[in-house]
């Protein structure tokens, strides 16, 4: 960059992600108080084994049998499972 150019907000954006990632803080949690969960463990991980069996028995339908059907299983699977804030994230905490 030139001497007399200004860093954009782009620029200075990447700097701080460049920062971020050689420090070791991006993928760092927020703080623990700021999300609290409105299921429990078990809760999620019931819904998420039943929505990935779900999704599993749609992918079979759309394979082997009526595709509309299958989309449709999975689609309500993976909205059922959203929409009760279930997802897949390894480094989730709680």
């Amino acid at each position: 960059m030139a001497e007399h150019a200004a860093p954009s907000t782009l620029e200075a954006t990447i700097a701080n992600l460049t920062d971020e990632r050689e420090d070791g803080t991006d993928n760092t949690q927020p703080d623990s108080g700021a999300y609290t969960p409105v299921f429990s463990k078990q809760v999620r991980t019931v819904v998420y084994v039943l929505g990935l069996i779900a999704s599993c028995v749609g992918l079979g339908f759309m394979t082997f049998g009526d595709a509309a059907i299958g989309g449709y299983i999975s689609t309500v699977a993976g909205f059922i499972s959203a929409g009760l804030g279930v997802a897949y994230n390894p480094l989730r905490r709680n």
